[in-house]
């Protein structure tokens, strides 16, 4: 049962933060546990076929229980981050990142993420053209307003512009220094 509740929370974390190294300690305690449930499974089984005790028969019904529910908060986890993208943006910090996903249904996942490490946030937006209205007015140090605007940028004096989306206030003026978001998938219409 430890394994099972160690497992049942690990999963339900990865829809919070990710870090690869937890990744690969849950798939080899899976692997054990999974093991250890069918060596149980079977004894178990046999025991009950002999005995007749219904007590035989708790560990492999718990031992399901687990598993559907593991299967299942993966599933979620799985069809929350995998939902259609209205708007995806990046800012690429070389080590580490930031990229805010604007899923079709009203919300968002922001992903702040570093080596092997990511965090999660969830929030629901408005968008109306092309500005976006966040739930939350500052997200873990990088967002420091809630109303963002996706603009047209030239590059580096080029004559090349991409679409970025800027951080402003309530009167459409840019925050300095904030932090600015190339928009990498754009499926609005």
């Amino acid at each position: 049962m430890i394994i099972g509740f160690f497992l049942t929370y690990q999963i339900y974390s990865f829809g919070f933060s990710f870090f690869a190294l937890d990744s690969l300690i849950f798939f080899g305690v899976a692997i054990i546990g999974i093991l250890y449930w069918i060596w149980t499974l079977f004894k178990d089984i046999k025991l009950y076929k002999s005995t007749n005790k219904k007590r035989f028969l708790v560990v492999p019904i718990v031992g399901f229980i687990f598993i559907g529910l593991i299967l299942g908060i993966g599933w979620k986890n799985y069809s929350t981050l995998n939902k259609p993208t209205l708007v995806r943006v990046y800012y690429d910090g070389d080590y580490n990142g930031t990229s805010i996903d604007f899923k079709t249904d009203g919300t968002y996942i922001f992903d702040n993420h570093s080596i092997g490490f990511s965090d999660y946030t969830y929030g629901k937006y408005q968008i109306n053209g092309q500005r976006i209205t966040l739930d939350k007015k500052e997200i873990d140090n990088v967002i420091k307003s809630n109303l963002l605007e996706i603009k047209m940028k030239e590059i580096n004096g080029t004559d090349n512009s991409e679409n970025y989306m800027f951080q402003i206030r309530e009167n459409g003026i840019e925050i300095e220094r904030a932090t600015e978001f190339r928009v990498v998938v754009d499926n609005r219409k």
